[in-house]
């Protein structure tokens, strides 16, 4: 496979596999605290790497108003230079605001 290739080849799975997932809670307000971190899947996004987000943990004494669930851009690139060999590994970011 040429260079050309190559480059159109990851540039196209780089910008075709974003993605957000919001959940929200009752009235959008201001967020007092906003986390955010990786979570991991494999094969073909089947298996589940990272525990599951504790919306407890994470907020403390107070209630979550949103959860965001996304494929960026960074996620893309950095998934898709993995699965060129396989499809192994499929991060996300996920971001909990707390109010």
């Amino acid at each position: 496979m040429n260079k050309v290739k190559l480059i159109g080849a990851i540039l196209i799975m780089a910008v075709s596999g974003c993605s957000t997932i919001h959940f929200d809670r009752g009235e959008q307000v201001t967020a007092k605290k906003v986390t955010q971190e990786w979570h991991h899947n494999f094969a073909l996004a089947l298996y589940e790497g990272s525990p599951a987000v504790d919306l407890n943990s994470e907020c403390r004494d107070m209630k979550w108003s949103s959860v965001k669930t996304e494929t960026t851009f960074v996620n893309g690139i950095a998934g898709g230079a993995v699965n060129l060999v396989a499809p192994i590994w499929y991060p996300k970011t996920v971001e909990v605001s707390c109010k």
